[in-house]
C-alpha cells in the first residue's frame, strides 16, 4: 500500500471515530431541549384583556369608601367580577394611609352566577373574620361600619364595573361550595333580617359632596383631629398645612361654630382633580353672633385621589 492511500485511510478513521464520539453529547442536548418549556412572552396578554375598574376600600379611619382607579386583567376564560373580587381581597397596592382593605385576605371565591336582575356571589366563611383589622380602640358601632362598608365595597365595585343592578352575598358556611344567606346583623346593619340583593350606595362614598359634609361636621362637632385628616398636604401654591397641634390650636381660638349648612350644587372640573360646591351656611362667631354665608364657593382637590380641602380655604371659610 503506497503513502497516499495510507494517508487517506487514516484520515477516514479518523472522521469516524469523531463523528462517533460527537453523538451521545448531540443526543444529550436534544433531550435537555425537550425538556425546556418554551414560553410565549405574548402569551399572558393575548390571554387576558384590561379592564379599568374603580375598586372600593375603606378610608383613613374606616368610616367610609373610598375609590381608586385601577386596571384589571380577565382572563378570557373567567368574568371580570371574578377579577375585580380577587383585587379587592388582595387590598389597595398602596403605602397611603388613605386607602384600607377591609376584606380578609384569607377570603376564598367559591362561586359567581348571574340571575336575572343580580349577580349572586358565595364567598368563604373568611370573609365574615374581621379580626385582622388592625385599627385600635374601635367601638361596636365602628366594627358594624367596618362590616357594612365591606359588603358595599364589592357592591358599588361590582354593579360601577358591569351591566348587573344588585348583588347577592352568599357565604359557604359548611365547606360544601354551597352558599347560604347571611343575616343583616352578621354584617354589621342590624336587626334580624336576611340579606338580601344590594344595589350600589352612594352615601357610603367619600366623594367631594360627602367630604364637604364630613368637614362641616367635624367643626360642629369641634373635631379638630378628624377635620385634619380632610386638609391637603399642600396647596396650589405648595404651601404646606401646618402641622395637627398647631391646626388644632388654631381653630379653637377661632371658636367657630357651624349651626346649619346645605350644598346647592357641585361642579367637577374635567380632569376630575377639583370640584366647586356652592354652599349656605350659617356661622356662630365668638363675639359676633350669627353670619349667614350664602352661595358661596367651596373648592376641594384632590390628593393621591382623596377629596380634600386647603388649608387656605378652611381660612377663607372661616
Amino acid at each position: 500500500m503506497n503513502g497516499k492511500r495510507i494517508l487517506a485511510l487514516l484520515t477516514v478513521l479518523m472522521l469516524i471515530c469523531c463523528n462517533t464520539s460527537c453523538k451521545p453529547q448531540e443526543n444529550e442536548e436534544l433531550q435537555e431541549n425537550a425538556s425546556v418549556i418554551q414560553i410565549d412572552p405574548d402569551e399572558g396578554a393575548i390571554n387576558t384583556s384590561s379592564q379599568s375598574a374603580m375598586l372600593y376600600f375603606a378610608n383613613e379611619d374606616y368610616s367610609m369608601l373610598v375609590g381608586k382607579p385601577t386596571e384589571i386583567q380577565v382572563p378570557v376564560s373567567s368574568r371580570a367580577e371574578y377579577s375585580i373580587l380577587e383585587a379587592l381581597i388582595y387590598g389597595p397596592q398602596t403605602t397611603s394611609a388613605d386607602f384600607n382593605a377591609i376584606i380578609n385576605p384569607q377570603t376564598k371565591i367559591v362561586d359567581i352566577e348571574e340571575s336575572q336582575d343580580y349577580i349572586s356571589i358565595t364567598l368563604s366563611e373568611d370573609f365574615l373574620d374581621w379580626s385582622f383589622i388592625t385599627a385600635t380602640n374601635l367601638s361596636a358601632e365602628a366594627m358594624n361600619r367596618i362590616k357594612k362598608l365591606s359588603v358595599y365595597s364589592i357592591v358599588n365595585s361590582i354593579v360601577e364595573a358591569s351591566v348587573c343592578k344588585k348583588v347577592q352575598i352568599l357565604i359557604d358556611k359548611e365547606g360544601s361550595r354551597t352558599g347560604q344567606r347571611i343575616t343583616l346583623s352578621e354584617v354589621g346593619m342590624g336587626g334580624s333580617g336576611i340579606l338580601e340583593p344590594l344595589g350600589r350606595s352612594g352615601s357610603l362614598i367619600l366623594s367631594a359632596e360627602n367630604t364637604l359634609v364630613n368637614i362641616f361636621e367635624a367643626i360642629t362637632a369641634e373635631d379638630y383631629s378628624g377635620l385634619y385628616r380632610y386638609i391637603a398636604y399642600i396647596d396650589e401654591n405648595d404651601n404646606q398645612r401646618p402641622l395637627e397641634n398647631t391646626f388644632s390650636v388654631w381653630m379653637q381660638s377661632k371658636n367657630i361654630g357651624i349651626e346649619e349648612y346645605r350644598i346647592i350644587e357641585v361642579v367637577e372640573t374635567v380632569d376630575q382633580q377639583s370640584a366647586i360646591l356652592m354652599v349656605n351656611y350659617t356661622m356662630n362667631i365668638s363675639g359676633e353672633g350669627r353670619k349667614e354665608m350664602n352661595n358661596t364657593p367651596i373648592k376641594l382637590v384632590r390628593e393621591n385621589g382623596i377629596w380634600k380641602i386647603t388649608y387656605t380655604m378652611v381660612e377663607a371659610l372661616l
